[in-house]
């Protein structure tokens, strides 16, 4: 039996009495005993307790429920694999043992499930858990001293809200890290995504269809789509920010404050969902429209069925406060969650191996910025003589100031891959086409 992960039924005897890391995860080892050392570890990287200065200030802050259960896994992992290899975490060395013998059988192959070697990403997230988790030993007195070698990489990371973004930092780096193959983009084409849309919608429903379409159409992380609210968009029409409403109809964005379900520290949680950092996105009008059309015909028969299946007149009342999302199963009327909708996504056949909702938002940004680039047809028409670097500064600003905002990316390195994209797609023909294809098709049901 091998290492699990556990959490407590959160009932309310439990969550009375230990209130502060009732909603925790902890490690059973494969007796099955209670791993207290691992477990006590997970409670202080849920509490923010860990990692520390070298006065023993926390520096760390408060995980999301995912990021705290990848943590659990990746450390059940280790102290699983540990046992397996005779290996002693108060005792075991860098060099020798995480790095000579974990990372190298996570490598090869021999610790994976199906025997093929793990990607660098998963390798490195599981070594770097494993320092933590080793280090964190040595602060607490069960071990002596674990050293971690690191070499110093020099790095620029930009911002569109920092001034001193183009300025370089020198970073510590472990010393053996895998290192990561660039990641290059592949879109599929606009009769892909339509066919494959359509099989969502026949399998799925309406509703997750147009979450999915959100995704293309904002960039939005599924979390965020799932955690959009009713009220998130007002339903009186004279509320919405419409940023150019002099422009024409399909080139009107409405501007939507978004802030549960966002990626980052996290602020607490309301009905279910981590309130993140708040941050503000455009919204193309049209879809707006749609969504306030959803509302009518598919929100409100799912909350009204949602309503009668209580089981009494205080449960229904219940219901009615706590509904609060926006996207409601059709039938049911349960509250889509994230994971739904990745179901949904990937539970058709897919345009190729691989297509995810982040992917779709990495569509949003490839056609935005190319969107964004169309402004310059001149320079474009030259194709692969058009002037490098002036094609590059006006890319990088797309970059900068309309797609990171949007994305909500701390640091213009993570979104840099669709610069590199543009400057690949610049001399070919461009595969994105469904957006602007779908702004022809609504043309002429424009108001």
């Amino acid at each position: 039996m091998g290492y699990i992960v556990f959490y407590s039924q959160l009932d309310k005897k439990i969550t009375v009495k230990f209130s502060r890391v009732a909603h925790l995860p902890c490690i059973f080892d494969s007796s099955p005993r209670y791993h207290r050392q691992g477990s006590r570890y997970l409670i202080d990287r849920g509490l923010a307790l860990w990692p520390v200065r070298a006065d023993g200030a926390p520096v760390g802050r408060v995980p999301s429920f995912q990021t705290i259960k990848n943590y659990a896994y990746w450390l059940a992992n280790f102290l699983e694999w540990a046992e397996l290899r005779g290996v002693d975490p108060t005792t075991c060395d860098y060099s020798a043992h995480i790095l000579g013998r974990y990372q190298a059988d996570m490598l090869d192959g021999v610790w994976s499930r199906d025997g093929v070697g793990l990607s660098p990403n998963t390798i490195n997230l599981r070594i770097q858990l494993a320092c933590d988790f080793v280090s964190w030993l040595a602060a607490k007195g069960y071990r002596s001293a674990f050293v971690v070698p690191s070499e110093i990489v020099t790095r620029r990371d930009g911002s569109a809200t920092s001034s001193i973004g183009h300025l370089v930092r020198d970073v510590p780096v472990r010393v053996g890290k895998v290192r990561t193959k660039k990641r290059s983009l592949r879109m599929p084409t606009n009769d892909e995504v339509r066919a494959w849309l359509g099989r969502v919608d026949e399998r799925f429903g309406e509703t997750k269809g147009l979450m999915c379409e959100i995704i293309l159409l904002t960039g939005l992380r599924r979390e965020e789509v799932s955690c959009l609210r009713v009220d998130t968009i007002p339903e009186d029409r004279q509320e919405w920010r419409v940023n150019n409403p002099e422009a024409p109809y399909l080139d009107q964005q409405v501007r939507v404050t978004i802030k549960f379900g966002s990626k980052g520290p996290s602020y607490g949680y309301d009905h279910g969902d981590k309130i993140g950092p708040e941050r503000e996105i455009w919204v193309p009008l049209h879809l707006v429209e749609r969504l306030q059309d959803y509302r009518k015909r598919l929100r409100n028969p799912a909350l009204r069925r949602w309503i009668k299946s209580a089981p009494s007149p205080t449960a229904q009342k219940h219901r009615i406060n706590e509904t609060v999302h926006l996207f409601l199963d059709e039938q049911t009327g349960n509250r889509i969650t994230s994971r739904d909708l990745y179901r949904a996504w990937t539970g058709v056949l897919l345009p190729f191996k691989g297509w995810s909702p982040h992917l779709g938002r990495d569509w949003w940004a490839c056609s935005t910025l190319w969107s964004e680039m169309k402004k310059h047809e001149a320079l474009l028409a030259l194709g692969m003589d058009a002037p490098l670097a002036l094609l590059e500064s006006s890319a990088v600003s797309a970059v900068r100031f309309v797609i990171q905002p949007q994305l909500g990316h701390s640091h213009e390195s993570t979104t840099m891959i669709y610069l590199q994209w543009f400057l690949d797609m610049r001399g070919g023909g461009l595969a994105i086409r469904y957006d602007e294809d779908h702004e022809n098709s609504t043309r002429e049901a424009a108001p």
